[in-house]
């Protein structure tokens, strides 16, 4: 699995703007092959920090949704930010759920 994380400061004067772009994207990437899981989050201490989370089956779903139009308006609005946003792209070998929780307190 692939996980994608975009952390994108964004200015007030263009909140608006990038939550609608964003907004409208959401159903069709999920609907893309190999799209495990895409949201975006809005960070509770400041709210000029957005997270777009995305998670892909293979690098190729990745590579396919990179060269997209759903990708390419995301990356339009990116465009609009005043700093480059943080982009990350993770390779998940193995995941755990609650019972590591569990274990690790136990």
């Amino acid at each position: 699995m692939i996980e994608t994380t975009i952390k994108m400061t964004v200015p007030v004067e263009k909140r608006k703007e990038v939550l609608q772009t964003v907004k409208a994207i959401l159903g069709p990437i999920r609907r893309e092959p190999g799209c495990i899981s895409c949201n975006c989050y809005v960070d509770v201490e400041d709210e000029s920090v957005l997270f777009f989370e995305e998670g892909w089956k293979t690098r190729e779903d990745l590579e396919n949704h990179l060269r997209s139009d759903h990708f390419g308006v995301l990356n339009g609005a990116m465009r609009l930010l005043r700093a480059e946003p943080d982009i990350r792209f993770n390779t998940i070998v193995s995941t755990a759920g609650f019972e590591a929780i569990k274990a690790a307190r136990a």
